[in-house]
């Protein structure tokens, strides 16, 4: 399956956006499968979430520096992986950001990457089979960060990455958490000549020994949180029930949110009306974390919940439960 739309700065959106002129003052459109679950009070949140626009324009970085992010700071060093990011994809002559498919978390990755690559030219497409990969090609690809290259779900990641540096003469992949015991996601990253991004230590100590790697926050950190940004009441439960649950027993009360929610929209809407969170989601934490939310966590599977908190969340409320 492929699918594509090209993006610059306040460009032309395709999916879920209308078209909407780079010259216009007017804000594009969302257009929703489920018309009656929009509230028109959300239009100045939803803006900025597929496309990476806030207030019909292109975020500015300057927006996300420590301590304007709402009542805590953004990552302290947010600013020298944004530096690092794009200094691996600089002087490209064309750029396809590449996505897969995934989980809400996976689309709050994606649309902090599109604000990241706001005001350059840059295409991008869905590729979740390696024969999609071969209808593409270009001089350099970004492959979405995620957890893609982990035992739960690297049924897909290991399959295209070669596939894609046959059809590209760049390829880098933005900050991902790897875990190098699986033998098919060893055995690629051995072989790769790209560029892999880990978004946690751990992730980077398993990395540098197999290929040109580099340590780099989560692109879902590159958001902008800021119209999401209230109190709150009560405790949100949000525990995976998918492959990569530690347990089949929930709280009472749980909601995989991740699973649950249709939208990013909805999905941040129920994190911002809570005051705490408890989660063994990556990407609820995160999101909790930069709203300002106080967060209880526990590892799911693999390693990337506690190693996330550890190298992107000193600072914040989150602390792990025993």
């Amino acid at each position: 399956m492929l699918q594509r739309f090209t993006s610059r700065t306040s460009a032309v959106i395709l999916v879920p956006w209308i078209r909407c002129s780079r010259r216009s003052k007017e804000l594009p459109v969302p257009v929703f499968k489920h018309q009656a679950s929009f509230e028109a009070r959300r239009l100045s949140a939803f803006v900025n979430l597929e496309a990476g626009l806030l207030r019909g324009k292109a975020l500015s970085f300057k927006s996300l520096q420590p301590g304007r992010n709402g009542p805590y700071p953004v990552p302290v060093s947010l600013a020298k992986s944004r530096q690092k990011l794009l200094g691996a994809i600089s002087g490209s002559p064309n750029l396809t950001f590449i996505r897969a498919g995934g989980n809400i978390g996976d689309h709050l990755i994606r649309a902090g990457t599109r604000q990241l690559l706001s005001g350059r030219h840059y295409e991008e497409i869905f590729i979740n089979k390696p024969q999609a990969a071969r209808q593409v090609r270009g001089h350099t690809a970004i492959v979405t960060g995620g957890g893609g290259w982990c035992r739960p779900f690297h049924g897909t990641m290991p399959k295209i990455l070669p596939v894609i540096e046959k059809r590209f003469e760049k390829v880098v992949v933005f900050p991902s958490s790897v875990d190098t015991a699986v033998p098919e996601v060893r055995e690629i990253l051995g072989k790769t000549k790209a560029t892999v991004f880990a978004r946690e230590r751990r992730s980077y100590e398993q990395l540098k020994e197999l290929c040109n790697a580099d340590l780099a926050h989560d692109c879902a950190f590159f958001f902008d949180f800021r119209p999401y940004h209230r109190p709150g009441k009560g405790t949100l439960t949000a525990y995976r029930t998918d492959a990569e649950a530690v347990s089949d027993e929930v709280p009472p009360g749980n909601e995989d949110i991740s699973l649950s929610c249709r939208e990013l929209d909805e999905w941040l809407w129920k994190i911002a009306r809570h005051k705490s969170v408890e989660t063994d989601r990556a990407h609820v934490m995160i999101a909790a974390a930069m709203l300002g939310k106080r967060v209880r966590y526990r590892a799911s599977s693999y390693h990337k919940v506690p190693e996330i908190a550890e190298y992107a969340l000193k600072g914040f409320p989150v602390e792990r439960m025993s």
